[in-house]
């Protein structure tokens, strides 16, 4: 196997730039090890070994067909090359079968370790972006930082590095090894033990001796290690540089990797049973609902009347189910949501199969697949027809909407010009860098494409579901339903990161939020969870995904901004149409409680829809049970128990004879006495001593002026109904 190449060599394989002049910029970004061409024409030419892992892996398997090619008749290469495709799709299974195997190791050192590595490799990617350089360089100087404390990582992930005579110790071959071993064969490759020298062994590097030691094998199948090791002894005693031992994991690695190829080369008649082309279906393997969903986002973007927004899809590959959602741009969120939307409808799928875009990729909604304990298949890269279910039925769905888009515009208002426009609109809509505009809010594209999904295209019948439509395929199959959904949705909630708890509680955005749990973790790292609709609350989870708490921050409350203003929108147009004489009426009408406001605000906004529930079996996981803590711990209490209305009842008699102190007030309570004394001293009255002190000290209390605030807003019935 050749161990230098150049530009032209290397342009245009997979995961390469198309061109020579990219193939240097790439090198010169990677810092490749090259040295100067002595062929004709000059130039540079790359080590093989400075190459990304995925083009050495592609040059090897190139190789070893070229080896093989002399042995085998030159009618049966077209075999040859499909069996090396059957290493790339070893690999997706090999992540696929890890992803399994990481969801299902129990909370422990091993899983602690994997996640805190995950972590890095997290760090890794906001450190790069923020030192712009090679991928080496960043590596250096990320590695040197951690190992001299400048870098304020979690206390948990510092733990699971590696520690030399007492101080850090990462190498940034390590963080490279990470890097590739979790690229190519997910969370798993970040095991110890779990296929992190893949490629790298000494005969794999050296190509002589990868050249004899395939040349036995090749022409005597059941030629042992040790046979092998003496023949090189003999006959090539420069290159006896590996033991018996390492001939024998190569050999039983190459064979695993080359299953196919081995089988056609040492049993013919078997690779005809096992291996021999008969491709069907797309959908052999499917054989039941929500195996298997596919999502993905539309390539080009939509020009609405409210901004720009892509359309993200899923579908059902058993009964064709389709499910789309306009979103502003197409982030994790907004995958999260889609997702949300067809659990709700569909119940819980075996597994999700999505390309390796940043919004499906990302750890938010990674994320929620493992703790929901769903398999995330992703498919190879630049491979789109692995997904090629929804993509197909977003180019439907463009060709199928046109009727239901009165409002298409174009890129020209010439009448010639929007009729082409319009033809071309279904193709456009399928390329990356069109913008297609359509003259329509978000919500009334969300309408016309519901409209559609339901009423005509999940009732028209489809050839490949033998005559049946996907309403009818999905009628009377069992689904998994998720019971509680407010833990699923706390599962949905964008991750706000780590944060270490202080004396003061947790400190996020120049608020501090508050609760009494949070004192046993004083000094200590927390995961929080937070609706971007209820910016006053966090849930807060320990580092191993269990529940603590619900933090409260004062100031905010738990009202949103966007529903606070919107609130108080409402109020002031229905003040302005009022008479000025009846300011009392207007008055009374600000004082409406407004959490109850938003909530009827919000009830006005929403649509009820009825659906048939179909029969359906309880989905929960660890996950979701800390969620569902998270999610009802405002919820009301629940009837008091005959012990408890009887300690109630002695409470009470201890309090009539005057065993009981007082309760403390509450904060309402206190502003509510601390206004009566600024009425009674701005109409002239005299205080007492204590009641002056408490009225000096409490008008500086951030309490105080919350309430000042809000006061100004909804205003005094927060403190006259104290």
């Amino acid at each position: 196997m050749k161990e230098w190449y150049s530009a032209s060599e290397l342009a245009g394989l997979p995961g390469m730039p198309g061109t020579e002049r990219g193939i240097r910029k790439a090198a010169r970004r990677g810092d490749w090890q090259s040295r100067a061409r002595k062929a004709r024409g000059g130039g540079r030419e790359y080590h093989l070994s400075a190459l990304p892992h995925g083009v050495r892996a592609h040059l090897q398997r190139e190789a070893a067909i070229t080896l093989t090619a002399t042995l085998i008749e030159s009618e049966q290469l077209q075999a040859i090359e499909a069996a090396a495709q059957s290493v790339d799709e070893a690999r997706l299974k090999a992540k696929e079968k890890g992803l399994a195997a990481f969801a299902a190791l129990p909370p422990g050192p091993k899983k602690t370790r994997i996640k805190a590595r995950r972590e890095l490799l997290l760090f890794l990617t906001h450190f790069r972006r923020e030192h712009q350089g090679s991928k080496t360089a960043t590596r250096l100087a990320f590695a040197e930082a951690i190992n001299d404390s400048r870098l304020p990582l979690p206390a948990w992930v510092l733990e699971q590095l590696p520690r030399r005579h007492g101080r850090y110790a990462l190498s940034h071959r390590t963080l490279e090894r990470w890097e590739l071993n979790y690229a190519h064969e997910g969370v798993m490759g970040l095991a110890d033990g779990y296929g992190n020298r893949k490629g790298q062994s000494k005969i794999e590097i050296n190509e002589a001796l990868m050249k004899v030691v395939l040349g036995c094998i090749l022409n005597f199948p059941h030629i042992t290690s040790k046979k092998i090791k003496q023949f090189l002894e003999a006959e090539h005693p420069e290159l006896n540089i590996v033991s018996e031992g390492a001939i024998r994991r190569f050999v039983s690695h190459w064979q695993r990797d080359n299953a196919q190829l081995w089988t056609y080369i040492t049993n013919p008649d078997k690779w005809k049973n096992i291996y021999m082309v008969a491709f069907g279906s797309h959908f052999d393997n499917i054989t039941h609902l929500n195996q298997l969903w596919e999502m993905d986002s539309t390539p080009a973007d939509w020009m609405l009347k409210d901004g720009r927004h892509s359309v993200v899809g899923a579908i059902d590959l058993f009964s064709r189910r389709l499910k789309f959602r306009v979103s502003k741009t197409s982030k994790a969120e907004a995958v999260c949501l889609t997702f949300r939307d067809a659990v709700l409808a569909w119940g819980v799928p075996d597994g999700v199969r999505t390309d390796n875009g940043q919004d499906y990729v990302s750890e938010h909604f990674d994320g929620v697949l493992n703790e929901l304990e769903i398999i995330h298949e992703l498919c190879l890269p630049f491979a789109s027809e692995q997904k090629g279910t929804i993509e197909r039925s977003m180019r439907t769905m463009s060709h199928g909407i046109l009727d239901l888009l009165p409002g298409f515009i174009g890129h020209s208002v010439a009448d010639r010009k929007v009729i082409e426009a319009r033809k071309s609109f279904a193709d456009r809509i399928m390329n990356k860098d069109e913008v297609v505009e359509v003259s329509l809010t978000a919500a009334e594209l969300q309408e016309k494409l519901d409209q559609w999904t339901e009423h005509v295209y999940g009732k028209d019948v489809h050839s490949g579901l033998d005559g049946k439509t996907p309403a009818e395929m999905a009628t009377g199959q069992r689904v998994r339903r998720i019971d509680d959904i407010h833990a699923l949705d706390m599962l949905l909630l964008p991750i706000e990161g780590v944060r270490t708890v202080s004396k003061k509680g947790i400190r996020l955005e120049h608020h501090h939020y508050t609760a009494p749990e949070l004192v046993a973790y004083i000094q200590q790292d927390v995961r929080l969870r937070r609706d971007p609709e209820d910016l006053g609350r966090l849930f807060v989870y320990g580092v191993e995904g269990e529940f603590i708490c619900e933090a409260i921050c004062d100031l905010l409350l738990g009202l949103s901004p966007a529903e606070k203003a919107a609130v108080a929108k409402a109020s002031q147009k229905s003040l302005m149409a009022e008479h000025k004489a009846e300011l009392s009426d207007t008055r009374r009408a600000i004082n409406k409680n407004p959490a109850q406001a938003i909530i009827e605000h919000r009830i006005a906004q929403s649509h009820n829809v009825t659906t048939l529930p179909a029969p359906s079996d309880t989905y929960t996981t660890p996950a979701l049970q800390a969620a569902g803590q998270a999610a009802r711990c405002g919820d009301a209490p629940a009837p008091p128990t005959d012990e408890q209305q009887a300690e109630q009842a002695a409470f009470v008699a201890e309090f009539e004879r005057g065993q009981v102190q007082d309760m403390p007030e509450t904060d309402g309570q206190r502003y509510a006495r601390w206004r009566r004394l600024q009425q009674r001293a701005e109409s002239g009255g005299q205080m007492s001593e204590a009641e002056r002190q408490f009225f000096d000290s409490f008008a500086t209390s951030h309490v105080c002026k919350t309430y000042q605030m809000l006061e100004e807003d909804f205003g005094e019935a927060l403190w006259k109904n104290a």
